[in-house]
Order: structure tokens, then C-alpha cells, then sequence
């Protein structure tokens, strides 16, 4: 890092700083972009599904890449919905998704975010890890660098300080920098992110295949909920990979403390449940690993950018719970982003209101639309427990008795149901649950 001015920063190694780097280096912009790890990916836990068609939108001519940086195609993909000692599986199966190329894929961010930093190194990004960024640098209220943890030179000791006109912060949950720069006016609080602990799992040779009813080029993603987060807003999570799998559950952070549970505990319970421990058994644990996911929404939306300075990513909080999207958001957000700096590079001009383009661009995709839409979706979850307490139970008791050929009149079996429906829930409560559900659905 001997010469410390550029046309643009990028502050984080993720999907979202990479894409951003990337649309800037492919333009003609001097790029550098820093991350604290010891590369790429190497502080990312991430194990879960990247979505083919936001990697196409960066890398073209991804499937002519001699190794791809993924794990398995999704083929079979839903829900596992858990009783203390059940599951009704709701999965979804298309032979077409085994064409080419699939819609989605299981992948590490450890490999995956370290792909990308090759695609941006031939782009003519500057990628320099084991770099902290500790401050920002502003003048005359404009963001016009950074500071960080490296000396200026052998000679001088001074914090390094790098300059360029345009700084994109993909900084993540923490978002250290973005309160710096006036985008955020407070840290987050308990109730505004999640805590999922993950472990990697290694079954024995050709166990995963039997398993879980594999072929060498299918793949599983389910989420798992119920029991698997005792009943509180929350979900699991299994997805297969190559030769192992990624298990892992979450929780608001006021759950864990409120409820006293421990992460790892929770972990544990998930896998002794009577389901998945014969899944699980003689598996032997690769990783372990927490993560924090933005789940702050639409009303906790960050401000997107500011003179000389934009954010993407989570630390937008551009995160989409139930459709399992975060990866795919982070990388439209970094080229929308990208495209901005680039804009303001052909004006001459590095205000808010010329960088507001990303703004508005990202207010005009699909994107902002869909977190306005679900934007009472916690709220919604945090006031509607019997989603994950009761009817997990329900529905696998009432699956239970309807399929189970008990030598009785099927008149009885059916008043059994009923009664049981009522006991749980009651007419006025399944109305009430569903009329409540309908209006989340509506948006209203």
C-alpha cells in the first residue's frame, strides 16, 4: 500500500464490497479495496445458498470457470417443520432445476468470497487483506478517505491514511463505520438482529448420499422450524454440500437473553432431536462458528449514502428472511452502488445528492419493494408465536392420527382431529391466525 490515492475505496471483502469493486474497476476506476481478514472469506461462517442469477449479473462467464466456487446445485429444496418428536416435510422437487444452469447452489463464503476476489484482481482491483479500516476521514463534511490500522511506511509510523473521493462502506452487521459517516444514528439493539451458530458436519463416505437420497450433482436446502428454535421466532437450518453439511439454527439476540438459552445448547438440542440424530450419527464436526444477520428491515433501513460515501450489503440491513436471501441482495446492491461511483466520477461531483442515484436505483428494484412489503414481517412473528409453538405440533399430530390405519372408524379418527384442533387452538383462534396471516400477506 505505498501509493494512498484512488478513485474509490471499498471498504470490506464480502459479496457486496467485491461487486461494488468490481463494476468500478471494469470502468476504469483506480480501486483498492480492504479487508481485515487474512483473505476474503476468511471471517465469513456463511454455509448456505447462493443464487445463481445475482453471480451471472457480476461474472458473466461464470460457467466457463475450469472449478466453480460453489458446493452442490440446489435440486430439492422447502421446509421441515418440527414437533418435539416429528416432522412434516414440505419440499419441492423440479427436474428442470438439474438443467443447466441450476437457479441456485450451496457454497462456503470462505471459498466463494474468494473467487470473487480473483474475478476483482483481474478486473484491476487492489485487494489488500489484513487491512483494518479504524476511521474515516472527512473534510468540509465530505467523506474523502480512511484510516487504518497500518503504518504509513518503514519510516513512518503513523496510521496509514488512503484517499479517494468515493468510499463504499460493505462493512457487515457492525456497522462501525457507517455510524461514523451520519448513515446510521445508533448501534443495533437486541431485538434488531439474529444469533445462528452453524457447525460443518462430515458424515462418512457415501453416508450423505445415502442419507439424504442424493446424487453426485443434487442437492438439499430445507429450513427447519418449530422445535428446532423450542418454539421461538426462528429458524434451523440443513444444507448439503460436496461431501459434508451445514446445520445451524437462529434467534433474535432478546430471545437468547430473555429465555436464557445458551447458542451453543440450542445447537445441541437440534441435533438430538429423533429426526435428524440418525441423520447426524457418526458425523464428526469440521466447524463451528456464529454469526450476527441484520434483521432490522424496512423501518431500520439505513441511510444508503452521503457526501462521498455509500453502504450496501448488511450493512444496509438488506436482508430477506423468508425467501432465504442475503447474498444475492448484497451483490445487486454493491453494483447499484458501483454504478453511482462511477456517475459521479463522469460529473465531477461527489455529493449526496449526485450519489443518491444508488439510492434511488435501489429504491426502484425489486429489492426495496419486497422489504416494504414484508416490512411487519417481525413484528408479524414476534406477536404470532403460536406460528412456531403450536402448529408445528398440530400439524404433525393431526398428520399422525389421518395416516395411521388404527383399526377404528374413520369417523372417530376425524373427531379426534377436531377435538385435538380445538383443544390447541380453537375455532376462533385458527380464524384469527388466519385472518391475521392474510393481512401480512396482503402487506396491509
Amino acid at each position: 500500500m505505498v501509493r494512498l490515492n484512488y478513485d474509490v475505496i471499498v471498504v470490506g471483502g464480502g459479496p457486496a464490497g467485491m461487486a461494488a469493486a468490481i463494476t468500478c474497476a471494469r470502468a476504469g476506476l483506480d480501486t483498492i479495496l480492504l479487508e481485515r481478514g487474512r483473505f476474503a472469506g476468511a471471517k465469513n461462517l456463511f454455509g448456505g445458498v447462493v443464487y445463481t442469477a445475482s453471480v451471472l449479473s457480476l461474472v458473466p462467464d461464470l460457467f466457463s470457470a475450469s472449478r466453480l466456487p460453489f458446493e452442490r446445485p440446489v435440486t430439492e429444496e422447502g421446509w421441515w417443520i418440527l414437533s418435539q418428536d416429528g416432522v412434516v416435510k414440505i419440499t419441492h422437487t423440479n427436474a428442470t432445476l438439474r438443467e443447466s444452469p441450476p437457479r441456485a447452489f450451496t457454497a462456503f463464503r470462505a471459498k466463494f468470497d474468494a473467487w470473487l476476489a480473483k474475478q476483482a484482481q483481474k478486473a484491476g482491483v487492489l485487494v489488500v487483506p489484513k487491512v483494518r479500516v479504524i476511521d474515516l476521514l472527512i473534510k468540509d463534511n465530505f467523506v474523502c478517505g480512511v484510516q487504518t490500522d497500518r503504518t504509513a511506511s518503514w519510516d513512518d509510523h503513523r496510521p496509514a491514511q488512503v484517499k479517494a473521493p468515493v468510499v463504499i462502506l460493505a462493512e457487515g452487521v457492525n456497522r462501525i463505520l457507517s455510524i461514523k459517516a451520519g448513515l446510521v444514528p445508533r448501534d443495533f439493539s437486541p431485538k434488531e438482529v439474529a444469533l445462528s451458530v452453524k457447525e460443518v458436519l462430515q458424515l462418512p463416505k457415501g453416508e450423505l448420499e445415502s442419507r439424504f437420497g442424493l446424487q453426485k450433482d443434487t442437492g438439499l436446502a430445507v429450513e427447519l422450524l418449530g422445535e428446532a428454535s423450542l418454539g421461538l421466532p426462528g429458524t434451523g437450518f440443513l444444507y448439503t454440500n460436496t461431501s459434508c453439511l451445514s446445520l445451524g439454527v437462529g434467534l433474535f439476540l432478546i430471545d437468547y437473553a430473555t429465555h436464557n438459552i445458551k447458542p451453543y445448547a440450542l445447537l445441541e438440542h437440534l441435533k438430538r432431536h429423533p429426526v435428524l440424530a440418525p441423520l447426524l450419527a457418526e458425523a464428526e464436526t469440521l466447524e463451528y462458528g456464529a454469526h450476527l444477520i441484520p434483521e432490522w428491515g424496512f423501518f431500520g433501513l439505513a441511510k444508503l449514502c452521503g457526501n462521498g460515501v455509500l453502504a450496501v450489503g448488511d450493512a444496509v440491513g438488506l436482508v430477506n428472511p423468508l425467501f432465504r436471501e442475503g447474498t444475492n441482495l448484497a451483490i445487486y446492491s454493491g453494483i447499484l452502488a458501483g454504478k453511482a461511483a462511477i456517475y459521479a466520477h463522469k460529473k465531477g461531483n461527489f455529493g449526496y445528492h449526485t450519489l443518491r442515484l444508488y439510492e434511488e436505483a435501489l429504491k426502484d428494484s425489486y429489492i426495496y419493494q419486497d422489504l416494504r412489503y414484508f416490512r411487519k414481517l417481525k413484528t408479524f412473528l414476534q406477536q404470532n408465536k403460536s406460528f412456531f409453538q403450536t402448529y408445528p405440533y398440530l400439524l404433525n399430530e393431526v398428520l399422525h392420527l389421518y395416516l395411521t390405519a388404527q383399526g377404528r372408524a374413520k369417523q372417530e379418527v376425524f373427531k379426534e382431529i377436531c377435538q385435538l384442533i380445538r383443544k390447541q387452538r380453537g375455532v376462533t383462534g385458527l380464524l384469527g391466525d388466519f385472518v391475521r396471516a392474510m393481512k401480512f400477506l396482503k402487506g396491509w
